[in-house]
């Protein structure tokens, strides 16, 4: 099995509110069709979801008003439109998926998953349907809701069913450091790295926060590619086995 995440940076476009990037989801769909194992395909919610939930505070939960708890509505209101959209574009590729709302299988207690309802997906998997998920609000435990970003669902996913890799779709070449692609990194040097990344102005600003949850893939035996997915191919060589971007490995 392999756990793909097109990031939001790559399949909308962040400083247009509302914007997909069309073209990118049309790539990714033709792409999918290299694909010889089964897939569970997570997005990002890049400019559909990131502007609402930073404007209705839905990181930090329910504060008991009626304007947060409309604006989490909306927010997935928004990120659910995007989802149906970029699905419609899949299916007219001939790609058999189907959405599977985080909301309805995972729960979360201070923002990390605890509770997984794993039958829904894995009925999919079984009927040869491609689940699709997305950055998403869950209850939580602890505070109410959160957000619960694509980047924490893949790796978990990928650590639940034992997958045989991770492939992260984002904006740029992969690890960057003086505007070069680094090939190769250890989970063991992630931290390090995160430092790094944070101060090259090559990389794109989520790239630290995606690093560390990688991080909880090490000792799985599972490698995770970083791949450009704006760039024209990159998906279907990393399917077929290229090296394409930085992979990172035990």
């Amino acid at each position: 099995m392999i756990v793909i995440k097109a990031g939001g940076s790559a399949i909308t476009d962040k400083s247009q509110p509302y914007t997909m990037r069309i073209e990118v989801m049309q790539a990714v769909a033709n792409q999918l069709k290299d694909a010889t194992e089964p897939v569970i395909l997570a997005h990002g919610v890049g400019s559909f979801g990131h502007p609402l939930a930073k404007k209705y505070h839905i990181t930090r939960g329910f504060d008991q008003t009626e304007t947060n708890r409309l604006g989490f509505l909306y927010t997935h209101y928004w990120v659910d439109e995007l989802s149906q959209r970029f699905i419609k574009i899949l299916l007219d590729a001939n790609i058999p998926v189907g959405r599977i709302h985080a909301t309805s299988i995972f729960v979360t207690e201070k923002r990390r998953i605890v509770a997984f309802f794993e039958e829904p997906l894995r009925r999919y998997l079984d009927l040869g349907i491609i689940p699709v998920l997305h950055g998403d609000g869950p209850t939580d435990r602890s505070q109410g809701f959160c957000v619960l970003s694509a980047d924490q669902t893949v790796v978990y996913l990928a650590r639940h069913f034992g997958a045989t890799r991770v492939i992260f779709g984002i904006d740029v070449d992969g690890i960057l450091q003086e505007g070069q692609t680094v090939p190769h990194l250890k989970y063991q040097d992630l931290t390090r790295w995160q430092k790094i990344i944070a101060d090259n102005k090559d990389a794109s600003g989520g790239l630290p926060m995606k690093l560390k949850e990688i991080e909880a893939l090490a000792g799985s035996g599972i490698p995770v590619h970083l791949i450009n997915l704006t760039r024209p191919g990159t998906l279907a060589a990393t399917l077929q086995g290229e090296a394409v971007g930085t992979i990172i490995t035990d």
